[in-house]
């Protein structure tokens, strides 16, 4: 089961399967840039694995999300949520470092305090990492500012 959701295409295709409705194998393969017997291979293994179920209509095979499918797609969409923000306080750190480099000329002080607040709100948030990064940048523009 790990070895399954490891991977991108799996992972993508389950999540696919709980947004869309009426979903079919080769409209979630469209979904994730798959080919139709990989997708199929996918969600033969989702199915195998209690994660999906289908139901026949003529020549059509509808999917559908599990209870316990259901549950492992929220988990799963509710940590690539996580990253992703990780990844914008990130970019949103980097921007401020930028700003603060820019600190010569008249009123620098004064357009580092706003600085100093988005990064007090950074290092509440985030991993740890992101936090140390934030905190050495906040002493950065800290010392500047006692200059």
């Amino acid at each position: 089961m790990q070895r399954l959701f490891l991977r991108e295409k799996p992972v993508l295709a389950l999540l696919a399967v709980g947004e869309m409705q009426s979903a079919y194998a080769a409209m979630i393969g469209k979904r994730i840039d798959s080919t139709f017997p990989h997708t199929s291979s996918i969600l033969s293994e989702l199915e195998t694995q209690g994660l999906v179920r289908s139901r026949p209509e003529g020549r059509i095979r509808y999917l559908e999300l599990t209870d316990r499918g259901k549950r492992i797609a929220t988990a799963l969409q509710e940590l690539s949520d996580l990253l992703q923000r990780s990844d914008a306080m990130t970019e949103r750190l980097e921007r401020l470092r930028k700003t603060a480099l820019l600190k010569e000329g008249p009123g620098a002080a004064f357009r580092l305090g706003p600085l100093r607040r988005d990064l007090a709100r950074l290092k509440g948030q985030g991993d740890a990492t992101l936090r140390k990064s934030a905190e050495e940048l906040d002493n950065e523009i800290a010392a500047f500012v006692r200059e």
